[in-house]
């Protein structure tokens, strides 16, 4: 029987994994070890999350209040992407649907065939959440809210305070723990992992490791696992953090800024401005004056290598790759963390009862490449279709092969306005139309039974839409608001 899990790594990622396996396996009988290594983060560093994130929390029983009180994080209803030369407008992507049905039927083809007749109005405009967002105002669903579509949110929370709090839910949960400087790894005469061994002469020795280790991929590369590198499909390869002093009230979205040597990410939490500006090193001036492209003082500057690619098998022999470990992504969307989400919600299902599990492990293999797969087309397809100039880097995006499901998928959608929904999508089909249009792909043709909707309808039902988004964006609490309400019942729960 499998009954001792090890998981090794640092950071938010670290503490995510613990949590998740000792909640899920620890009723179980399954013993969890968190083997910590020093901290990666840096006072600048911010986990954007993805909405899959706050159900986790909700089913791992982290109370939300507590969680923004203890790190002064904030939330997130999408990001903005503005071009900051100002050739194309700016979109949002919105975590949250577009527009309502109209006569039964879909409302994008509704707008498609607007547009044809004169509508001079953005597709986000029709987005209940995105006006939210540039209202500033936090969007909780109601009865009405969810007969119109439907509305999400994720989180921005400083990386280091959300690391520690997760390991202290992880160590009262019960989760062993030994923090070591470095480790090396004994191999098993077969190939598998015997044991860790830490500073002190100290070992530790499980049925199952997962490795939480990030881009060093400490115990991948101990089995010698290669890489297959995505460096050809992305021209970022340098991510340059720092922060700035807070604003107030806090923005409730990201604002991602394109500009001629790459982009910059601006991220607002309680605590300050996360900034986050990803380039490519051949094409890019020094750190210095790359800071001074944020337009604000910026203080901590780190800088850090990125080399996307994925490796070869997340599984082999008896450990686990996740998060970086097993896919190191382009930092555009955020989507780190979804990828350590991704490759727990992966394993769990398919965790081993025996000390055979090659099957397990092949499906899981399949199973977390496409979900790597459907990740990197989302990010791939905001650099293929950029329309931000001709400076040498977005050239570069835009002369990137797509993988065949992403081309299917563009075509698709230019044709006749649909979304290829392939399995293990992590980004929703609203969201696709939302990326798509925001970089002007606007369907050539759409769903004819909408011409049987009259015009006089069809515009009455597009008043109808806006006047519901005035109306509900109005009543909501601010973001300011929602978030001192939040952070203080947090801390009276948390004084407790």
């Amino acid at each position: 029987m499998i009954n001792h899990v090890v998981i090794v790594g640092r950071d938010a990622p670290l503490w995510l994994s613990a949590n998740v396996v000792q909640f899920a396996l620890g009723p179980a009988g399954v013993t969890v070890t968190a083997v910590e290594l020093p901290p990666h983060a840096q006072p600048a560093d911010v986990c954007v999350t993805l909405p899959a994130i706050e159900p986790l929390h909700t089913r791992l029983r982290i109370d939300e209040g507590r969680l923004i009180a203890g790190t002064r994080g904030a939330f997130t209803l999408g990001r903005r992407f503005v071009d900051t030369g100002g050739r194309t407008p700016a979109f949002f992507h919105a975590h949250g649907s577009n527009g309502s049905r109209i006569d039964e039927k879909e409302f994008l083809p509704h707008w498609v065939r607007a547009r044809r007749q004169g509508l001079d109005a953005p597709f986000e405009e029709f987005s209940l959440t995105a006006a939210a967002a540039s209202a500033g105002r936090m969007l909780l669903p109601d009865a009405a809210i969810d007969r119109f579509g439907f509305t999400d949110y994720g989180y921005h929370l400083p990386a280091i305070p959300y690391a520690a709090w997760l390991r202290q839910v992880a160590l009262r949960r019960g989760v062993r723990h030994h923090w070591t400087g470095h480790l090396d790894v004994r191999l098993e005469d077969h190939g598998g992992i015997a044991e860790l061994l830490l500073e002190g002469d100290r070992r530790v020795s499980g049925d199952l490791f997962l490795d939480v280790t990030g881009a060093e991929a400490l115990l991948m590369n101990a089995l010698e696992i290669g890489r297959e590198s995505w460096r050809d499909s992305f021209a970022v390869d340098r991510v340059m953090s720092a922060h700035a002093a807070p604003v107030s009230p806090v923005p409730i979205y990201s604002e991602i800024r394109a500009h001629a040597r790459g982009w910059l990410a601006m991220v607002a939490s309680q605590v300050c401005i996360h900034v986050q500006h990803a380039y490519s090193s051949d094409l890019a001036p020094g750190p210095a004056e790359l800071a001074a492209a944020a337009g604000i003082p910026l203080q901590g500057v780190v800088v850090r290598e990125r080399h996307p690619g994925r490796r070869q098998r997340a599984w082999e022999k008896n450990c686990v790759a996740i998060g970086d470990a097993a896919c190191v992504f382009d930092p555009m969307h955020f989507v780190d963390l979804h990828a350590v989400q991704a490759g727990l919600v992966h394993l769990l299902p398919l965790f081993p009862v025996q000390h055979d599990f090659s099957v397990e492990r092949d499906e899981y293999n399949q199973n977390v490449r496409s979900a790597f797969e459907r990740l990197r087309d989302f990010q791939s397809a905001h650099y293929l279709l950029n329309r931000y100039g001709d400076s040498a880097f977005w050239a570069r995006g835009r002369a990137v092969a797509p993988s065949a499901a992403l081309a299917h998928k563009i075509d698709a959608f230019r044709a006749r306005g649909e979304c290829v929904d392939y399995e293990d999508e992590a980004f929703t089909i609203d969201e696709w139309q939302s990326l798509f249009i925001g970089h002007g792909v606007v369907p050539e043709s759409c769903d004819p039974a909408v011409d049987r909707t009259t015009p006089d309808m069809l515009q009455g039902e597009l008043a109808r839409i806006r006047g519901f988004i005035r109306q509900k964006v109005g009543e909501q609490r601010t973001h300011a608001d929602y978030l001192r309400e939040v952070s203080q019942i947090g801390g009276r729960v948390s004084g407790a």
